[in-house]
C-alpha cells in the first residue's frame, strides 16, 4: 500500500486590503518628501536670505527686539514688553536660532500624514501665509506657534488623554490671556459656546446669536468701546506714521453703542471673510482661497462629529478655531493682521485633517 507524502501547501496570498493598508500607512511617501523640502527651503531662506524679505513682515518683531535690547518705553504695548521678557530668557544672541528651529518643527508637523493631493494643496494654502507672516522673525506669533504645538502634537501623534489636551489648552490660554493678549480669555469663553453648539441643530445657533446680540445690546458702553476701538486706534496710528495699508478699514458706526457694535461686527465679517468683494488683487484672491479651505475643513469636521460623536479632534479643534475667528472679527484692522493671527493657529485645522486621514486607514479605530 502506497503512502504518498503530500506536497506542502502553497502559502496563502495576503488579502488585497493588506497591501492597500500598508501603502496607506507607510511613513514616507511623495508628500512626506515634499514636506521635508518645504522645511529645508524655509531654513535656507531664514539663514541666508531673510534680509531680502519685505520689512512689513517684521514690524512687530522690531518692537520686541527694541525692548529686548534697549529697554521699554511708554509707547510700547504691554504685550510686546511681556513677549520681550519671555525672549530674554532665551537671550538675544540665541533668538534667531530658536525661532528658526521652533518654526521648522512646526512645519514638520504641519506637513505630516498627508495622504492625498487635495490634502497637500489645501495645506499649502494654510502654510504659505503662515511662513511669510509668522516665521521669519521672532514675534508674539512665535509664542502662539509653540502653544498650538503643545496642544495639538501630543494629541494627534502621541495620543495623550483628552483631559491633558483640554488642560493644556485652558492653562496656556489663561496664562497667555492674562499676561500677553487679553482677548485670548474671550477665545476661551467663545470656545465653550461653540463646543456646546457644535453638533446641535441650526435653531440652537440662531438662538445663541440672538442671546449674544442681546448681551451686546445690554453691555456697558465702555466695555464695547474697549473691545472694538482697537481697530480705529491701530489704523489711526498707522496713518500717523505714514504706513500705507491698502486693506485697512475702520468701524462704520460708533462701537460704544450696542447697535453700532453689531453693525461694525457684521461689516468686519464681510470684509475679512470675503475679501475679494472689497479688494481685487492676486493676494486677495489667494487669501479668499485660504479662507475657503479653512471653511471646508470646518464643515467636514462638523459632519464627522455628527456621524461619529465619539471623535474628539474634529469637535475640539474645530470649536477652538471657530472661537478664534469669532473673537478676531471684533477688532482686526486689516487683512494682513487677520491672516497673521489666524494662520498662527492653523495647526488646529491640521489636527482635524490628520484625524480624518486616520479614519480612512484600514484597521485603525478612531
Amino acid at each position: 500500500m502506497s503512502h504518498a507524502i503530500p506536497a506542502p501547501a502553497a502559502p496563502a496570498r495576503a488579502p488585497a486590503t493588506t497591501t492597500t493598508g500598508r501603502r496607506g500607512t507607510r511613513r514616507f511617501n511623495q508628500y512626506s518628501v515634499a514636506g521635508v523640502l518645504i522645511v529645508f527651503v524655509y531654513v535656507i531662506i531664514y539663514a541666508y536670505f531673510r534680509e531680502m524679505l519685505p520689512e512689513k513682515w517684521s514690524v512687530d518683531s522690531a518692537k520686541i527686539l527694541e525692548i529686548l535690547n534697549y529697554g521699554g518705553t511708554d509707547e510700547m504695548d504691554n504685550s510686546f514688553a511681556v513677549t520681550a521678557a519671555l525672549f530674554s530668557i532665551i537671550g538675544s544672541d540665541n533668538l534667531d536660532v530658536f525661532t528658526c528651529i521652533s518654526s521648522a518643527i512646526f512645519l514638520f508637523f504641519a506637513t505630516r500624514n498627508i495622504r492625498r493631493t487635495g490634502d497637500f494643496f489645501s495645506r499649502l494654502l494654510l502654510i504659505a501665509p503662515c511662513i511669510m507672516l509668522n516665521m521669519f522673525a521672532p514675534s508674539k506669533e512665535t509664542v502662539v506657534l509653540i502653544m498650538t504645538m503643545c496642544i495639538t502634537v501630543t494629541t494627534i501623534y502621541f495620543r495623550t488623554s483628552r483631559f491633558l489636551t483640554v488642560g493644556a489648552f485652558l492653562g496656556l490660554y489663561a496664562i497667555y490671556g492674562v499676561f500677553v493678549r487679553n482677548y485670548y480669555l474671550l477665545i476661551v469663553g467663545a470656545f465653550f459656546a461653540v463646543h456646546y453648539l457644535w453638533r446641535r441643530p441650526l435653531k440652537y445657533h440662531f438662538l445663541a446669536a440672538i442671546l449674544a446680540a442681546g448681551a451686546i445690546m445690554a453691555a456697558p458702553s465702555n466695555i464695547l468701546q474697549t473691545l472694538q476701538s482697537p481697530r480705529d486706534t491701530s489704523n489711526a496710528y498707522a496713518e500717523q506714521i505714514g504706513s500705507d495699508n491698502r486693506t485697512a478699514f475702520t468701524n462704520i458706526a460708533s462701537p460704544a453703542t450696542g447697535p453700532g457694535f453689531l453693525v461694525n461686527y457684521v461689516y468686519a465679517a464681510t470684509v475679512l471673510i470675503t475679501p475679494v468683494l472689497y479688494f481685487q488683487t492676486p493676494s486677495d484672491a489667494f487669501m479668499q482661497l485660504m479662507i475657503a479651505a479653512m471653511l471646508i475643513i470646518l464643515y467636514k469636521a462638523r459632519r464627522w462629529s455628527k456621524r461619529d460623536p465619539t471623535q474628539f479632534e474634529p469637535r475640539f479643534f474645530g470649536s477652538l478655531f471657530v472661537a478664534h475667528i469669532l473673537v478676531q472679527l471684533i477688532f482686526e484692522p486689516d487683512l494682513g493682521s487677520f491672516t497673521r493671527h489666524l494662520t498662527s493657529v492653523m495647526l488646529y485645522l491640521i489636527a482635524i485633517k490628520v484625524a480624518g486621514n486616520k479614519r480612512l486607514i484600514p484597521g485603525i479605530q478612531r
